[in-house]
């Protein structure tokens, strides 16, 4: 299944507002997917040379939930043989479809599993049939608040002494295959068998909290049974591919969450189940994730002291990001500007079956001067990015891929369109703009941690592949 970009968490609610816009209404700016340049008619072309870096950032705020959009989570091990190891765990909350100690009474439980949805999405090397990992269940020491802000880098608290289950083997090849319990087909995903004395030593006191405070009874629930922490049972044993799995659902098995079976004492034959789900109204969670990279080739972009990068990355955060200086603004011939593209071009050398981003969002960061009344070294929207509540900015920012040709050669390139923020600092007197890329804004309730690219730097030693600021004018004359 092939995933389209998700926006930013501060555009998620653009889509009505797309949907009564035709189109960016300042006739002087020209679609990001136009490049014209036309000297009869008086429209020129030039370029910029720019400054680059790549810097590793592990900010990115994995406990977003935004009312209907998907919550998701990944959970594995992998290496990427550029990039290194990434490691994802999840850590999420359920609350009682009955929060009732009354919902066993004369009834034998007889047992329960854990269920995680897959998402269908899968980032890495999913070729591999036979590639496994074993992942765990723990209970959480520490409590997660609901619409809570946590970090990917943040270490809760879980119970490892008595773990909530034994550690099972998932093939990740078939994930996207249909779970079958009884005979009958579900949605795929993870179905992990608990540990039932474990689990019931939490879950009845929480029950019982619920049933003693029913004003009140999910907190009083998750006061006692405080969350749940799947996890790669061992993190030495790696993988190429890590899967993602969807929270939020309406039915047993489309939400991730906790299924009890019982059955009645009173001699009916009927197996009766009750479910403890996730719900990111009333629920915490987050994304812990961590990266090794000390012993790949993206380390050397982390350390490099040269003052400006043949080579850059980048990867959905928390990981690599791109740091972009662009000087000369003030030399740019006057004139109407038409169009001003940020140009990053990929590195065919370096292209394999890790997915590439499917937009690429600029941030400008303000030197103390520019843009007026920010702070040195804020990260701001950049010009172009207004109105936020607004889809329509993205036909000229756009971010995309596309291939283009140069020279009769065919390079894949992204392409962020800033003419506003050139004509903005090229107004103020500001001769340098500096970007930061990213995949996504952090905060996000993205695919936390996938996608990657290799680009040319600014240094690069091929002009084809350089990054470069291309900029289209209109002569006053």
């Amino acid at each position: 299944m092939k995933y389209r970009f998700r926006l930013p968490v501060i555009l998620a609610t653009a889509v009505v507002a797309l949907l009564s816009q035709t189109g960016c209404k300042e006739n002087t700016l020209i679609n990001s997917q136009v490049s014209p340049s036309d000297n009869k008619l008086g429209v020129y072309d030039t370029s910029l040379s720019c400054i680059t870096h790549t810097y590793y950032d592990d900010t990115a705020i994995t406990s977003v939930h935004v009312s209907g959009l998907a919550t998701y989570q990944g959970v594995g091990s992998m290496e990427d043989p550029f990039f290194g190891t990434m490691n994802a765990a999840t850590h999420f909350q359920v609350v009682p479809v009955n929060a009732s100690i009354a919902v066993f009474t004369d009834k034998t439980i007889d047992s329960a599993v854990l269920v995680l949805p897959y998402s269908g999405f899968t980032y890495g090397d999913t070729a591999d049939q036979n590639a496994s990992i074993s992942y765990q269940a723990f209970f959480m020491n520490e409590l997660l608040a609901a619409n809570s802000v946590i970090y990917s880098y943040e270490t809760k608290q879980i119970d490892a002494v008595r773990p909530l289950s034994e550690p099972i083997s998932v093939n990740i090849y078939k994930l996207k295959d249909s779970l079958q319990v009884a005979g009958k087909k579900y949605q795929p995903g993870v179905r992990m068998k608990l540990n039932l004395p474990v689990l019931l030593s939490r879950l009845q006191p929480a029950l019982t909290a619920a049933t003693n405070a029913p004003a009140t009874a999910n907190t009083a629930f998750q006061e006692v049974f405080k969350g749940v922490c799947v996890k790669v049972a061992d993190t030495r044993q790696v993988t190429s591919a890590l899967p993602y799995f969807r929270m939020d659902g309406n039915s047993d098995y489309s939400s991730a969450g906790i299924i009890v079976y019982s059955h009645s004492n009173t001699g009916a034959a009927d197996t009766l189940t009750q479910r403890y789900f996730f719900n990111g109204e009333n629920c915490g969670f987050y994304n812990k994730v961590s990266r090794s990279y000390g012993r790949y080739p993206v380390s050397n972009l982390y350390n490099s002291t040269q003052v400006n990068d043949s080579i850059i990355g980048l990867q959905n955060q928390p990981g690599a990001y791109i740091d972009v200086v662009i000087p000369g603004i003030s030399s740019l011939p006057s004139g109407v500007i038409n169009k001003a593209e940020l140009q990053l071009t990929l590195l065919p050398a370096y292209t394999n079956k890790f997915e590439s981003p499917e937009r690429i969002f600029p941030r400008i960061v303000s030197n103390g001067r520019y843009p007026d009344g920010t702070s040195a070294g804020g990260r701001y929207n950049v010009a172009d990015a207004y109105p936020l509540t607004s889809l329509t900015p993205f036909a000229i920012l756009g971010g995309t891929q596309r291939e283009v040709v140069r020279s009769g050669v065919t390079v894949n390139t992204y392409n962020i369109g800033i003419p506003r923020e050139v004509m903005r600092s090229r107004a103020s007197g500001n001769d340098t703009i500096h970007l930061n890329l990213r995949n996504v804004i952090s905060g996000t309730q993205d695919f936390i941690g996938a996608y990657r690219m290799i680009a040319a730097g600014g240094n690069h030693p091929n002009p084809l592949y350089r990054a470069k600021l291309f900029v289209v004018y209109s002569s006053l004359k």
